[in-house]
């Protein structure tokens, strides 16, 4: 679970601001959305508002980027185009930007921040977050790397911070380095750096959910999901089916794309290759099981008033029904696995009754395990029997241009106010100021 995200000098951010999950003392409505994390209670719903240009959808970035950058290990992979600092105050340019991220992750609460600029870290850190007090893992500064030999298992700690000294570039995250590497030396910085590859998910309006097929044809728990789902939100499926055929040799000879997948396909049998517009579908999961390669497309199926069935592939369906498709890995995921789900956008393509009948299930869910956080401009979703005024956040910029961001319980909500009326109206920002446009001559 993430607990809070801060950002400064980064992006439309200028001095710290953060984000967080925690709920307030003065909201008490849908209990269900509580989860504990160890010492700390944290909510498993995060709507976030703004206008155009607010700096909502750069929240999502940071955190994206943050990921990012665990992941790839250096900073030599992104090739900044500029600098990513706060661009409308001089002093800012010259300062490294920095992000913080607290988080639950295999039993224990994180807290990492990293300070960088475009070609090094200047500062990182990583320490587990106790209820009275912090315990350091390790830091990383000018003085260099400092390592708290309470958490080695099994290392000299003299002969292993000689190596971290000489291994370690002034561009690689030491926290991916010693996750990567050093996994069975560090055990607690490995659950932290897996958290980041494992159980945090980024989906951007670019995403596509590659593995639907795949996921469709061998996990019945999702294919029940999908098929009691579908059906009510009235697009005109009664079912999703998958087609599984078997690739035969002759289509192989001289398709150099075949043969790539091919050869793929069997150094990891079992496990998908999926593959963009192929047969004229969205998308198609090629599999090496049984001996043989498949391909796996998604049909949909539409029936007749005479009790027939039509099948139609997915190109023919409309922009948000396949929206509502892509979405169901992730609404799975979150009802019945855990992890984090940043989305953004999240009712791109989609009618709004429909998204909102989609988080109303969530919210609603007992069961629910994961958590997730999206930016909208769908106001619909401001609806006391969805969220908690904790669980709404507004971004405006201010007079400097910088994102500031703030909850909706900082103002005093009453349980039945109608917060969507009160949003559209202006009442919390987070909404665009329009010139008049008479003064325009429209």
């Amino acid at each position: 679970m993430l607990l809070r995200f801060i950002a400064e000098n980064l992006a439309s951010f200028k001095n710290a601001v953060e984000f967080n999950s925690f709920p307030s003392s003065k909201s008490h409505s849908h209990e269900n959305h509580k989860i504990e994390c160890g010492h700390a209670t944290v909510l498993r719903l995060s709507a976030i508002y703004g206008a155009n240009g607010a700096g909502k959808s750069n929240l999502l970035t940071s955190i994206e980027l943050l990921k990012n950058m665990v992941e790839s290990e250096s900073l030599t992979f992104f090739n900044f185009p500029e600098s990513p600092t706060f661009r409308f105050d001089d002093e800012c340019l010259t300062k490294p930007s920095g992000m913080a991220i607290e988080f639950f992750a295999a039993g224990n609460v994180f807290y990492y921040h990293i300070e960088f600029d475009t070609q090094s870290v200047v500062l990182e850190e990583l320490y587990l977050s106790k209820k009275t007090k912090d315990v350091k893992l390790f830091v990383r500064d000018a003085n260099g790397i400092s390592i708290n030999a309470d958490y080695m298992v099994n290392a000299s700690t003299e002969s292993f911070m000689d190596a971290l000294n000489r291994l370690v570039r002034p561009d690689m995250l030491l926290l991916s380095f010693l996750g990567k590497y050093y996994p069975k030396e560090m055990p607690l910085v490995s659950s932290a750096y897996n958290w980041f590859n494992l159980s945090l998910e980024i989906y951007t309006p670019k995403t596509v959910a590659s593995f639907v097929p795949h996921l469709l044809d061998k996990n019945p728990d999702f294919e029940k999901l999908v098929n009691e789902t579908i059906p009510q939100m009235k697009t005109g499926i009664s079912k999703l089916i998958v087609k599984k055929e078997i690739v035969g040799e002759d289509e192989i000879k001289g398709n150099t794309d075949l043969q790539q997948i091919v050869k793929r396909a069997k150094g990891q049998p079992g496990l998908p290759i999926a593959k963009i517009d192929i047969q004229n579908s969205d998308n198609a999961n090629y599999v090496f099981e049984d001996g043989a390669l498949y391909v796996k497309t998604l049909v949909g199926i539409h029936t007749r008033l005479d009790g027939t069935e039509v099948e139609m592939i997915l190109n023919s369906e409309s922009d948000g029904t396949r929206r509502l498709i892509e979405y169901m890995p992730l609404f799975y995921a979150v009802t019945k696995q855990g992890g984090v789900y940043i989305v953004d956008e999240i009712e791109r393509s989609m009618h709004p009754i429909l998204i909102k009948d989609i988080i109303q299930k969530l919210s609603e869910s007992d069961t629910a395990k994961g958590q997730l956080i999206f930016t909208t401009h769908e106001s619909g979703l401001l609806d006391q029997n969805i969220f908690r005024p904790d669980e709404i956040w507004f971004a405006q910029k201010d007079s400097e241009q910088a994102t500031q961001l703030y909850p909706l319980s900082d103002y005093n909500i009453h349980k039945t106010a109608n917060i969507e009326n009160g949003y559209l109206n202006g009442r919390y920002g987070g909404i665009p100021f329009l010139s008049n446009l008479k003064d325009l001559h429209w």
